[in-house]
């Protein structure tokens, strides 16, 4: 495939099965890390379907902010992700750019009980995958500039970190998100 042909979404999919699903127990069992992960990136459809149903917010996709309606649409619209505005898909009114979907997500998360279902369904994928340590980053910034306190966004993701180490045995760190002041 050339570099200016856009690939199916069957064909990824089967590049994707390929490579996942190796039947190399030494591949399968070995334990797994992973060393930057932003939280708010890992938003599933159906996650993502259950905020807007849970505080009211309607989801919509592409340039005419067509409206998502059930989870199904919200899942195909998952299918066609692209990398940027003006990326070339093969659905562009039917899907997000990756920085729609990030960040429309981001939108969408307004309670500590909406964190904490976020980091807890990474944390529950992560550890069925053999995960045991990850290192986790979050936009504290995006989510203050839209009103929210800090100890809404900390108090979900740390209640989910405690219980992902308890409950699944994977262990974190997380890095402050804001800068050390500047002694004077």
């Amino acid at each position: 495939m050339s570099n200016n042909q856009v690939s199916t979404h069957e064909q990824r999919q089967e590049w994707r099965a390929h490579h996942l699903h190796s039947a190399s127990p030494f591949l399968t069992q070995m334990p797994k890390i992973e060393l930057h992960v932003h939280i708010e990136g890992t938003m599933t459809p159906e996650l993502r379907w259950k905020l807007s149903q849970r505080n009211n917010i309607p989801l919509t996709i592409g340039p005419q902010k067509t409206p998502l309606t059930s989870l199904k649409q919200t899942h195909d619209a998952y299918k066609h992700i692209r990398g940027r505005i003006g990326a070339a898909s093969t659905k562009p009114q039917e899907s997000f750019t990756f920085y729609e979907a990030y960040y429309g997500g981001m939108e969408l998360l307004r309670t500590e009980e909406d964190f904490y279902d976020l980091a807890w369904e990474y944390f529950d994928k992560f550890a069925g995958m053999g995960g045991v340590y990850c290192e986790v980053f979050f936009d504290a910034q995006g989510h203050t500039r839209r009103g929210l306190e800090i100890s809404v966004v900390m108090g979900g993701l740390k209640r989910a970190q405690m219980n992902a180490e308890r409950e699944l045995g994977v262990s974190y760190s997380s890095y402050d998100p804001f800068p050390n002041p500047v002694a004077e």
